[in-house]
């Protein structure tokens, strides 16, 4: 059995798990979304999911409140990291994106000096991110060695958020975790 040891690996099966259509791999359609998917992870399941494996609230994501509610800078590092490794794959997604998605992508791209590394970049587009054949290889062999509560448990979280509206996520997370939304500059705009 493997024993889950770092965040990366539940990036890494959230990608992989079936969701609404019961199929593994079902991609999971925007940065945000997985940001806010990360977060309500790390706060409504990780401590059912990670009992047996050394992965705690400490060595999980750590997410702070920011301009459009909870960030964490880490998940954009691991999904490069993992694309850069040809885990993950990214496309541009059929559905439109919200302001708050492009802004929290320049932000993470300020912060973390890429956008002084190039010159120009393209205009921000909604991607699509799934498990490229590497990807799904490797993380078959986490998933098949989970319990069946938390195969359970990554399914039911996976098919909820992944089919539910951005915005409906985005309401649910600023109502549920106030604190989180403090410095939130569209506080009014989604709880409205």
């Amino acid at each position: 059995m493997l024993k889950l040891n770092n965040r990366k690996d539940i990036l890494l099966l959230l990608l992989y798990s079936p969701g609404k259509s019961g199929e593994p791999n079902e991609p999971i359609v925007g940065r945000t979304r997985l940001i806010k998917m990360l977060f309500l992870f790390k706060k409504e399941v990780l401590s059912h999911f990670s009992r047996g494996s050394e992965i705690t609230e400490e060595s999980f994501y750590q997410f702070f409140p920011w301009n459009f509610g909870p960030f964490s800078p880490q998940v954009y590092d691991d999904l490069m990291f993992f694309i850069l490794r040809g885990f993950i794959e990214s496309s541009a997604a059929t559905q439109e994106s919200l302001p708050e998605s492009e802004e929290e992508w320049e932000k993470w791209l300020d912060e973390s000096g890429a956008s002084e590394s190039s010159e120009a970049f393209d205009p921000y587009e909604e991607e699509t991110f799934r498990l490229t054949q590497t990807g799904i290889t490797f993380t078959k062999q986490i998933f098949d060695s989970l319990s069946s509560s938390q195969q359970k448990l990554l399914r039911q979280f996976k098919s909820r958020l992944s089919s539910a509206p951005l915005r409906a996520i985005l309401r649910y997370v600023y109502k549920s975790y106030p604190k989180e939304i403090a410095n939130s500059t569209i506080k009014e705009e989604v709880l409205a």
